[in-house]
């Protein structure tokens, strides 16, 4: 597949994930914020999440990319971070043992910010990201808690709904680069750029996927208003 855009190790492909990763070799790291799977609705009785059968038939796909990302990483001894929600956490637990890939541990992102939700329950201040690893990967540094305090609001710098900080990201690539030597950051579900951004800004290789073509053309415009560090990985 023709890239939609290349420049300076940063490569975007605009397409469907399913039709891109199987013809990438390796990543070292994989930062992911695929559909929370909401909505899905196939019975009267599902609620915003749609039925049971919505959300484990929606684990086929999840288990589909995570046998992906198993692949990319077995070459490097990478780690993966998969972004999810409290409400459709049980297919990425479905989709991991489908896999079969175990969660090595689970990330509570505090936005420090209450969102909007519904009238009846609690307002949702956090986000769940799972970290997967090939198994000879581990994270160097072992004070890392599991909840990282990065605010958030409702205002989206990129236009993208789901954008995460930057400096989130950013955490998580310097955190799990599995060897001293820079190896290339990959985002399948890339939305509007961030962790291309990150990866650019730290020095990396980068390859981003997105099925819609605008938010290609956002996250080219944000990468060629990056500037590169004197030195990579710095």
């Amino acid at each position: 597949m023709k890239p939609y855009y290349e420049q300076d190790g940063i490569t975007i492909y605009h397409g469907d994930c399913r039709d891109v990763l199987p013809d990438i070799v390796s990543a070292g790291v994989i930062v992911a914020d695929p559909p929370y799977t909401f909505g899905l609705r196939s019975t009267e009785q599902g609620g915003k999440s749609g039925s049971w059968g919505d959300l484990m038939n929606n684990a086929i796909f999840y288990a589909w990319f995570l046998r992906e990302f198993k692949r990319l990483l077995s070459h490097t001894g990478g780690a993966a971070w998969v972004f999810n929600s409290w409400r459709s956490m049980p297919v990425l637990a479905r989709a991991s043992c489908e896999a079969p890939w175990p969660i090595l541990s689970t990330l509570v992102w505090d936005k420090d910010w209450i969102s909007a939700d519904g009238q009846r329950g609690l307002r949702p201040s956090y986000e769940l990201v799972a970290l997967f690893g090939d198994e000879s990967f581990a994270l160097k540094d072992r004070s890392v808690p599991d909840i990282w305090r990065y605010g958030w609001s409702s205002f989206k710098p990129n236009g993208h709904p789901a954008e995460k900080p930057i400096e989130l990201v950013a955490r998580m690539i310097a955190l799990s680069q599995p060897r001293a030597a820079p190896l290339a950051v990959l985002d399948p579900f890339m939305g509007s750029g961030t962790t291309l951004h990150a990866a650019k800004d730290a020095g990396f290789s980068a390859i981003g996927i997105e099925i819609e073509e605008r938010y290609c053309e956002i996250a080219a415009r944000r990468l060629d208003q990056c500037v590169l560090p004197l030195e990579p990985g710095l």
